[in-house]
């Protein structure tokens, strides 16, 4: 049996990150931002084009968020429960609201559907200033 100290955790290059991000599936991640005086973590759905990723929204703190421009860290991972593996991808960078009215007709055309009920008729971009990862395994 292996013990803890065995377990390799390895940092993956920006490329491999890249490639993660576009084919991992479920489509969903976690955003993280400051609101008031809290920080809050988010679950949202979300599609990849270049180093932009796209969210859709309804009003509320996201979009507020993105109003201002804000400091956004973008996660998603995956893990394997039978071979206790896995990796952790990190996207730092600023949230904006798309606005401009071809991008906004290119994002439609991304693969993304909100997993939650009602209108988002927000779209937010995050533009990835720095994209890390880790990948946990056993050697």
């Amino acid at each position: 049996m292996m013990s803890e100290t065995e377990i390799a955790l390895a940092a993956l290059s920006p490329d491999e990150c890249r490639a993660l991000l576009v084919t991992h599936r479920p489509r969903l991640g976690r955003l993280a931002f400051v609101a008031g005086d809290w920080p809050l973590v988010l679950p949202v759905n979300f599609a990849v084009d270049g180093d932009v990723v796209y969210f859709r929204s309804a009003a509320g703190s996201k979009v507020a968020a993105a109003a201002r421009c804000e400091r956004v860290t973008f996660q998603v991972d995956h893990v394997d429960e039978v071979w206790e593996e896995g990796w952790s991808l990190l996207a730092f960078g600023r949230l904006r609201v798309v606005e401009d009215p071809a991008e906004l007709g290119r994002a439609r055309q991304l693969p993304l559907r909100p997993w939650a009920s009602g209108d988002r008729p927000y779209f937010l971009r995050l533009d990835v200033v720095s994209l890390t990862g880790r990948r946990i395994a056993y050697p």
